[in-house]
């Protein structure tokens, strides 16, 4: 079976959910069997301040980090860190899962641009998004107001990411905050690490072609996001083939080195939490062949159907991404 890497998942919020329930060793028990079957070899976790806990997310990612702790103690023997490209390569001999640390949204430093020199070194942090949904202090997430960008300060958190060598994410912010990020990644590959393409599925959420084409040009790459609303509008195509028509549409239009898997996984989120999602009908049983990790490695199946290569396979699997943090971190 082809491993791949799934460039976006909310591990953390279920490890702080079982976590705040007094369970410990929480990833072998809940997530590292769908892992295996569905022949997941890696991901980024991130952490992200779910509703309601947005209301107060100075707390909420306080309660995060010690979970976060404690699972990276608990869990030392399955989880392997990723700081630098080579330790791909080591987790993989190990045998374990290999982790990229991800922040979804940073409403909770406010304007101290330092915190991420903190997060970067205390937790290993090598990929971050400015903002989820909200509007923050650094920038405006798609649904906020679309003619405000980055702010000073959010120009110089991006700035000090690239200093330090960490993958710029551009999935939740608006297209005004896009453009400014693409403005200022220095030469850098950026990356959607869980959107679909716009014309397939009309969603602010995604890409539009021109969009596509300039973060193709940086050299980066999108995730697959499964989210049946990021999908296709229509209900009976948000299926796991629907998600394949997004990557014969990005493929015609930039190429196949700009895809790979970011697949979004909810099947262990509360609704509730899903609830500023701004994902409409959203199916809590999952998408309709992609259910979960276990089943992630039918959309592999289903692009072999199609005649894809296993060249091709392997870059939209992991090699795509795994080209962007070869060229990205330090």
């Amino acid at each position: 079976m082809l491993k791949l890497y799934d460039a976006h998942g909310d591990i953390w919020y279920d490890i702080v959910q079982h976590s705040q329930k007094g369970e410990r060793d929480i990833f072998r028990k809940y997530q590292l069997p769908k892992f295996q079957k569905g022949g997941v070899m890696g991901g980024t976790f991130v952490m992200w301040i779910d509703p309601p806990h947005d209301e107060d997310p100075k707390r909420r990612i306080k309660e995060i980090e010690k979970a976060v702790k404690q699972e990276l103690e608990d869990a030392a023997d399955i989880l392997n860190i990723v700081r630098k490209y080579e330790d791909f390569e080591k987790g993989t001999k190990e045998g374990k899962i290999n982790v990229m640390m991800g922040l979804e949204g940073l409403s909770y430093i406010g304007e101290d641009i330092d915190q991420i020199n903190y997060y970067y070194e205390e937790f290993g942090v090598r990929t971050m998004m400015l903002t989820w949904n909200e509007e923050n202090a650094l920038a405006s997430g798609w649904p906020g107001d679309p003619e405000r960008g980055l702010t000073a300060k959010g120009k110089e958190a991006i700035r000090r990411m690239n200093e330090l060598g960490m993958v710029l994410d551009v999935s939740h912010i608006n297209d005004k905050g896009f453009w400014d990020i693409l403005e200022l990644s220095d030469g850098h590959p950026v990356i959607a690490s869980h959107s679909n393409a716009r014309a397939v599925s009309p969603h602010m959420r995604n890409l539009s072609d021109d969009m596509i084409r300039a973060l193709a040009k940086t050299g980066g790459v999108m995730g697959m996001n499964r989210a049946d609303g990021f999908i296709h509008p229509d209900k009976a195509k948000q299926t796991v083939e629907g998600l394949a028509d997004h990557v014969d549409y990005i493929r015609d239009l930039v190429g196949i080195d700009h895809i790979g898997c970011g697949f979004d996984f909810e099947d262990y989120v509360d609704q509730a939490a899903l609830s500023k999602n701004g994902i409409d009908n959203e199916d809590p049983a999952g998408t309709k062949g992609i259910e979960s990790a276990a089943q992630a490695h039918n959309f592999l199946d289903v692009l072999e159907s199609r005649g894809y290569t296993q060249e091709e396979l392997e870059k939209v699997a992991y090699k795509n991404f795994y080209r962007v943090f070869k060229q990205v971190l330090k």
